[in-house]
């Protein structure tokens, strides 16, 4: 795949999911701004206003030359905004779907907007700058894994040793080394492509595995609003739940409404329940996806909010200036 582009401004948190909680959602896109707070005390979930304006969404949550591996002399760069835009151009339809689906006909199938919902969110965990260390450690097989095909290899060569302006510059502001940059880089790659035409990309696969697989028990829970609002943390994510047995997500999914994906072991969580004889039997039924609806929840809703705030790495973002839950400072 021919990875050249000519975009210099690279967003970690897709413009598209930031437009999803505008202020002013029919305004043209040049013009959609968002309200930005910055986090002045993690710990008692106190977030001061930037700009009583709103900050404009097309210069917000990016950095300059981010992704770029290969920065030409004719200002035209190599980078991943070919790749992450397969998924970019897709989440809002798989949105707006989604809700169609669970207010006007709540018993369909909603398989397909659940996984791809996901699936977009956690490649915003995976390029997000503010969890490259985390996403170092989460795969680390990857590192200095080459791909064969001559093609894929060239791409692969220029991730790893092509010209980089702005690596001293991101690596200092980010306070990671050159060789995580690097290494960040080459997982992103590597997780992202496809290496054989028709074929899923590594972490489609696993997200595949994950969603279809027997033994992983899946629960869906999608929270909404009719006047509160929801807030988007710079890191695209926060964890609700700290808990060996499952893995739980909640994530942003437009300014009235956040989804949260729990994963859990079934043989763990039987064996907790002393039911482990049913394992089997559990694994032996068709796995369906439940998703629970759940209106106006403001317990919910506070617990979200505020573990956004504590988990973000520095901003917060919404589409007012009432943010439940939280206090909001306004000069």
């Amino acid at each position: 795949m021919n990875l050249m582009d000519k975009t210099k401004n690279q967003h970690y948190i897709p413009q598209v999911e930031q437009r999803l909680n505008a202020i002013d959602k029919i305004a043209s896109p040049k013009k959609q701004k968002i309200f930005k707070y910055v986090c002045e005390n993690h710990e008692k979930y106190i977030i001061k206003l930037k700009d009583k304006k709103g900050v404009a969404i097309s210069s917000t949550l990016s950095m300059n030359d981010l992704f770029s591996f290969d920065v030409l002399d004719n200002n035209t760069r190599h980078n991943f905004e070919k790749l992450f835009n397969k998924y970019e151009s897709e989440i809002k339809n798989h949105t707006e779907e989604l809700l169609r689906k669970i207010n006007s006909h709540p018993t369909q199938d909603i398989t397909k907007e659940v996984v791809n919902i996901f699936a977009a969110k956690f490649i915003n965990f995976i390029r997000n700058p503010f969890s490259i260390k985390k996403i170092l450690n989460t795969f680390p097989n990857l590192i200095g894994l080459e791909p064969t095909s001559p093609i894929h290899h060239k791409n692969y060569l220029k991730v790893i040793n092509g010209n980089k302006p702005q690596k001293k510059y991101i690596c200092e502001i980010l306070n990671i080394s050159h060789l995580e940059y690097d290494s960040w880089l080459s997982i992103i790659f590597m997780l992202l492509s496809s290496f054989e035409e028709n074929k899923p990309n590594l972490v489609e696969s696993m997200i595949k595995s994950i969603f279809e697989k027997k033994g992983i028990y899946v629960s869906v829970f999608l929270y909404t609003y009719g006047n509160k609002t929801c807030l988007l943390s710079d890191r695209g994510y926060s964890i609700p739940i700290s808990d060996e047995m499952q893995t739980t997500f909640d994530f942003n999914l437009f300014s009235h409404g956040f989804i949260r994906y729990i994963f859990g072991d079934v043989d763990k969580i039987l064996h907790q329940q002393g039911l482990q004889l049913y394992s089997e039997l559990y694994k032996s039924f068709p796995k369906h996806i439940h998703l629970h609806h759940e209106i106006d929840d403001l317990e919910a809703l506070e617990r979200y909010n505020r573990n956004v705030i504590h988990q973000c790495h520095q901003y917060v973002f919404s589409s007012t200036t009432d943010c439940y839950g939280v206090k909001v400072k306004i000069d």
